[in-house]
């Protein structure tokens, strides 16, 4: 059962000053980060490379800036905007300024979507739109492997197949968030940052034909989409990998056509900042 949002961050504010009141030794310990600073104003600039499984690459340059905060039953949510066309923006940035974010006792937590374009696959559809709730996107406080979040559903979507017609799929998908290594330092761009902390984002995929009497699996169960990004503390995201594969089924059935496998890679390394106290 999903908790509402705002008895969530109520319930994980409880926990904060539960733990505040636990012994005082405990205090050297602990420490607070700021590996995401969400001042209205703060900006980064960002070099994005993306590149297509035929070998061609492309380049932009994007801004995204937190362009402003809402309040809802006491928690704050920053709102970040991107300079970029869809076209130009990278893929996590391009996440990011589809939602919001939280900062929640050294947890960076996320709610928005992750859109999967079904176009790229052959089919005539609108985008698949993974609702993402309360993703927790790095804990600064967690242990390296601890998985931060792990959430799962099945979504049937109605797409029109090329020489075939009109089909529902059923897609199976399972999105996870695990703390990685933190270092003492880390070269992103031209620059070296200090206390670095990186995690990933995996979303494992599963897609099937659904026409009655049949179910005709064509996209056995792998990690389609890999994230791995890196945040430094007073600083904020200083780099993001991205890499996306579907590996298709060979169909073998008279008048379906087959499925190509979709594969692209995205880069995107910190350029410039601009971080107000």
């Amino acid at each position: 059962m999903k908790l509402p949002k705002y008895l969530f961050y109520f319930l994980l504010s409880i926990a904060a000053i539960s733990c505040s009141d636990d012994d005082d030794n405990n205090d050297s310990q602990e420490s607070i980060s700021n590996h995401f600073p969400l001042t209205v104003g703060n900006s980064w600039t960002y070099n994005n490379e993306t590149s297509y499984q035929d070998g061609n690459v492309s380049n932009s340059q994007e801004t995204i800036t937190v362009e402003s905060t809402t309040e809802e039953q006491g928690v704050t949510y920053y709102n970040l905007d991107s300079d970029a066309s869809i076209n130009e923006q990278g893929f996590f940035t391009g996440i990011l300024t589809a939602g919001s974010l939280i900062v929640a006792d050294n947890q960076l937590i996320y709610n928005g979507e992750l859109s999967v374009d079904l176009a790229n696959f052959g089919f005539a559809s609108e985008n698949i739109s993974i609702p993402l709730e309360n993703i927790i996107v790095f804990d600064a406080d967690a242990d390296s492997g601890q998985i931060l979040t792990d959430t799962d559903d099945t979504m049937i979507q109605t797409v029109d197949f090329p020489q075939f017609g009109t089909i529902s799929l059923s897609i199976d998908y399972n999105l996870s968030t695990i703390q990685r290594e933190f270092v003492n330092s880390f070269t992103a761009g031209d620059e070296n940052f200090q206390d670095v902390l990186s995690s990933d984002i995996i979303v494992n995929i599963e897609i099937a034909i659904e026409q009655f009497p049949i179910t005709l699996t064509i996209l056995e169960s792998q990690d389609a989409i890999q994230i791995t990004n890196y945040f430094a503390n007073d600083i904020g995201l200083i780099k993001s990998e991205t890499s996306i594969n579907y590996n298709f089924e060979e169909i073998g059935l008279p008048n379906l056509p087959e499925i190509p496998d979709y594969s692209i890679e995205y880069t995107q390394e910190i350029d410039s900042y601009i971080i107000n106290e």
